[in-house]
């Protein structure tokens, strides 16, 4: 399907298409989809969906000026609905098995269970590999176990990357949690994911197929026709 780039004219800042309006309204935009994000976020079980349908419609309608933000995020929730729950039951199910694990090999109520650090270890290489899993989800059609595979590369090939996302990530979830729970809930995600897509989009781009001869991508920069 061929959608048309939203076009930019010329005029000064304070113009209709200058760069203040542009600016307030991809402010606007990025709260509403915000707000979007978090209403789809409420059955828990599509978490994985929303958030690959967060990044898609961020990376797509707000830096890349292709469709609308709201249209794009439902868009991709359609398509990414059925995968993101699976592997939304599959990563919390193994991440409770971990911290399970850690709490009774802490206690010392398991003598032959290894000890806790080991636990941790594998929650902090899990979390690594999930910070890749639902924009990879949200870009490429594949099965779920060449989608965790495929995360694992990326969080090792691009560490830096990774160790900025993660701790980037766990950042935002304590100033939302402690410092100020209410007021970030309306921005805060949204406005991290966009952060986040100038370290993982790096990441999608080395793994993406290149564009045959005279064809391009609505997340290539200069392309504005072709959509994958």
């Amino acid at each position: 399907m061929k959608k048309s780039a939203k076009k930019k004219s010329a005029g000064g800042v304070l113009a209709f298409d200058g760069k203040i309006v542009s600016f307030l309204n991809q402010a606007g935009e990025l709260i509403l989809l915000n707000m979007v994000f978090l209403l789809c976020c409420l059955p828990v079980v599509t978490l994985g969906s929303a958030l690959a349908s967060l990044y898609y419609a961020t990376m797509k309608s707000i830096r890349r000026e292709r469709g609308y933000p709201v249209q794009e995020f439902f868009r991709s929730m359609k398509r990414t609905l059925k995968k993101g729950i699976l592997l939304t039951l599959m990563w919390a199910f193994w991440l409770g098995l971990l911290f399970f694990g850690r709490h009774y090999a802490k206690t010392g109520q398991w003598k032959l269970s290894p000890g806790a650090g080991l636990y941790d270890v594998f929650i902090l290489v899990s979390v690594c590999v999930m910070i890749y899993i639902f924009p990879v989800l949200s870009r490429f059609e594949m099965k779920l176990t060449e989608i965790c595979k495929l995360s694992f590369l990326m969080s090792i090939r691009f560490l830096p990357f990774t160790v900025l996302s993660v701790a980037g990530s766990a950042a935002v979830g304590f100033l939302m949690i402690y410092v100020l729970p209410i007021p970030c809930f309306f921005f805060v995600p949204g406005l991290w994911c966009l952060a986040l897509t100038f370290l993982i989009e790096k990441a999608l781009t080395a793994y993406t197929p290149k564009a045959e001869p005279g064809e391009e991508q609505w997340f290539d920069r200069k392309g504005e026709n072709n959509e994958t």
